[in-house]
């Protein structure tokens, strides 16, 4: 059965699992999500680390300093790690660095290793291919065997790993069963074991009491900072960025809190960003004097939603290629501060009628150049008047609803307009441009003029015809203006 081409590394800490208040191993997990974005608690003291990719980062030596500081930052004293292309290994490893720093255990002191083990710094990495003959030499309790299996095992007679793995896998299978099978693949530095990554479902939150009441905004925002810091700290470590997050502030003399929701238009985890976002929240919820609503206690900031870190590479070769991130901050710090609908896109529909043919839909996200090309140009509540050549002669810019004008007219072609802006003589009108539809529903039929005024303004008009036979009736339209 052919070995995983992962690299794995195990971690061994120092603190006492009886002392421990972190039994299940999530805080050593966590603190070493630094280095890999997939880490399994083995236990309280135990962590093993999925190490691919390290050639390309400055190779193994670069990934051990990376655990010990990420160690040393989680509080823990002291780590020994072992690094070997399977866990089973990789837990040897470790297990024998720690040895051989002093610990009592039963592995065998090994004045030399086999080629391709490289011991320095209470790190043992193990090269590809080289685990059975670092096994070789290793007592029974360098396997994660029972208790139960490795006493009968001694019993018989096998006292080190190479004794194991000498012996046919059939036999220790019609003794012992499946257990004797997975005992000698582990001895023949074969492990299946399926890598389960760190899964948790707490999401990052940071509370803070205030000595006393706040009334103004400063004190939020300092201890704003504070609490930014933690939480982009233990999104650094899981890997995650933030896409959601609300703010609770907790008030004085009362159980009741203010919540204040926050959202990113790119999930981030850009502690200058999140700051902005954060105090455009806050500062909707104080008075034209600077004070707040209500004295604030405490407050408590909670990441409710995360997601993976996105990036997009630009075009070496396009000049008009738009930073992503900075276009999502801007974004987000205009919904901020102006409020979540204040910001949209236009969303044109395939519709002939042109004052349906578009809609503003409000901005969550920022657009990547290939979704902005994919919507139509021009856009919404604008058209453009091509000349022959091809050349752009104006742009036509919709009114936001049709507004009713009277017209007179000669032969049909619009002459003269009066509307708000008084009596206006059209000097030139082109047309008629005819558009009709929507008959199972709203049917209209319409004829399209394109006028000019004595002042020079360029007006598009239209007539809509209503009705049937004696009861046909026309109205006139401004629809729009050319610039």
């Amino acid at each position: 059965m052919s070995r995983a081409p992962s690299r794995v590394a195990t971690v061994l800490t120092a603190e006492n699992p009886a002392r421990s208040n972190d039994p299940g191993g999530t805080r050593l997990a966590t603190a070493l999500l630094v280095g890999s974005p997939r880490v399994a608690p083995v236990g309280p003291e135990v962590c093993r680390v999925d190490a691919r990719g390290w050639d390309r980062r400055g190779g193994e030596s670069a990934l051990v300093q990376a655990l010990r500081e990420a160690v040393r930052q989680a509080g823990f004293s002291r780590a020994w790690i072992g690094v070997a292309d399977v866990a089973v290994v990789a837990d040897a490893a470790a297990m024998l660095a720690r040895h051989l720093e002093g610990r009592k255990s039963d592995i065998a002191d090994i004045s030399a290793f086999p080629r391709g083990v490289v011991h320095e710094e209470s790190t043992i990495i193990v090269s590809p291919g080289a685990g059975p003959a670092f096994l070789y030499p290793l007592p029974l309790s360098a396997l994660p065997l029972s208790d139960e299996l490795r006493e009968t095992l001694r019993t018989l007679g096998f006292h080190r790993v190479g004794e194991l793995a000498l012996r046919d896998r059939s036999e220790l299978e019609v003794r012992f069963g499946p257990a004797g099978v997975q005992a000698h693949r582990w001895a023949c530095a074969e492990d299946d074991r399926t890598f389960r990554s760190l899964t948790t479902d707490e999401l990052p939150e940071s509370s803070l009491e205030l000595d006393g009441a706040a009334v103004t905004l400063e004190p939020l925002l300092f201890v704003l900072r504070h609490l930014l810091h933690r939480v982009c700290s233990d999104l650094l470590r899981v890997g995650r960025c933030a896409s959601r997050l609300s703010l609770e502030l907790e008030l004085d003399g009362s159980t009741a809190t203010q919540r204040a929701r926050v959202l990113p238009a790119r999930a981030t985890r850009r502690e200058d960003l999140l700051y902005d976002l954060c105090r455009a929240a806050l500062e909707r919820a104080v008075d034209s004097n600077g004070c707040l609503a209500a004295p604030v206690k405490g407050i408590t900031l909670r990441v409710e939603e995360t997601a993976p870190p996105g990036a997009r590479q630009g075009d070496l070769f396009t000049g008009d290629w738009r930073d992503p991130m900075a276009a999502a901050a801007a974004l987000s710090r205009l919904r901020a501060r102006l409020g979540e609908q204040a910001v949209a896109w236009p969303h044109p529909r395939a519709i002939h009628r042109p004052e349906s043919r578009n809609r503003w839909r409000a901005a969550a996200s920022v657009e990547t150049p290939e979704e902005e090309k994919a919507r139509s140009d021009p856009s919404p509540g604008t058209s453009r008047i091509m000349s022959a050549d091809g050349s752009l002669e104006s742009t036509l810019h919709l009114l936001p609803e049709p507004v009713e004008v009277e017209v007179w007219a000669s032969k049909g072609c619009p002459r003269e307009l009066r509307d708000r802006a008084g009596r206006r003589s059209l000097i030139v009108a082109e047309g008629p441009e005819r558009l009709s539809g929507d008959w199972w529903k709203d049917p209209y039929r319409r004829e399209y003029y394109r006028a000019c005024t004595e002042e020079g303004e360029l007006l598009w008009l239209y007539r809509e015809w209503r009705g049937r036979g004696k009861g046909k009736e026309a109205k006139w339209w401004l629809h729009g203006f050319y610039d």
